[in-house]
């Protein structure tokens, strides 16, 4: 910038590079959060235990940036070890205005992640009054505890316990099904439109938007495996009867 005749005068001010790195160390971790919530096939529980130890995570930050110890905020280090002053007394607040913000973000998922988590252990006094009476019978069920406790930690089959739930259960099963549906949507989307940039590039110039819609629809859809057999066998040409 100063080869260029350009003044940026706040890349000399002491004050404005600690914020910005402040914000570096902070980003930095969201993007490590960010890159653990991507990935299909993954239970939303997953999800939410990622984001819970986060937020234990900023209260560690919080203390120890009142203490003035940055062994975690590398970029603000740095700029205290070049000769800027400590000046902490503000980020502790802002740590603290994110882990507001993530708490009433994730206050709707909280009860009902924790009963889907453990519901043999969760407390009946804090689960949902419709949920109450059907999570008791379930704790005092020695046959189903013994079954969760051996898929725990299986996301396949702590899955299929879930969906199959007694029917004497049809308000903890409905709540379990709808977590389940539950899933990580922005690297979805993410993926998306890499793979359209990827195909629809100048060197491709013949594609058309049904070419592209199809192309999108398998390189996204992971989950589906062709059937080559099959395939080869309806495009298999008819062999002509032997010659005598």
């Amino acid at each position: 910038m100063e080869k260029d005749g350009m003044a940026v005068p706040v890349l000399s001010d002491p004050k404005w590079l600690m914020d910005l790195a402040f914000l570096v160390d902070i980003t930095q971790e969201l993007n490590v959060l960010n890159k653990k919530l991507q990935g299909p096939g993954q239970l939303v529980s997953a999800a939410y235990d990622s984001v819970r130890a986060f937020c234990i995570k900023l209260v560690s930050w919080k203390a120890q940036l009142s203490q003035t110890n940055l062994c975690h905020f590398p970029a603000y280090k740095a700029v205290t070890d070049a000769g800027s002053p400590f000046s902490g007394e503000k980020y502790p607040d802002a740590i603290v205005m994110l882990q507001e913000e993530f708490d009433h973000r994730f206050a709707d998922f909280k009860t009902t992640l924790q009963i889907f988590t453990d519901p043999f252990s969760f407390d009946v006094q804090d689960a949902p009054p419709v949920l109450q009476m059907e999570l008791i019978d379930l704790q005092c069920n020695s046959e189903l505890k013994a079954k969760f406790r051996e898929v725990s930690g299986k996301a396949d089959k702590l899955g299929q316990f879930l969906r199959e739930l007694p029917p004497t259960f049809p308000e903890l099963s409905r709540m379990f099904k709808r977590v389940m549906c539950l899933f990580g949507s922005t690297y979805l989307y993410e993926k998306l439109f890499s793979t359209m940039n990827f195909n629809k590039s100048k060197y491709r110039s013949k594609i058309t938007d049904e070419h592209l819609q199809a192309i999108l629809r398998v390189s996204t859809a992971s989950s589906l495996k062709p059937n080559v057999a099959q395939l080869c066998e309806r495009r298999r040409s008819q062999v002509s009867g032997s010659k005598e």
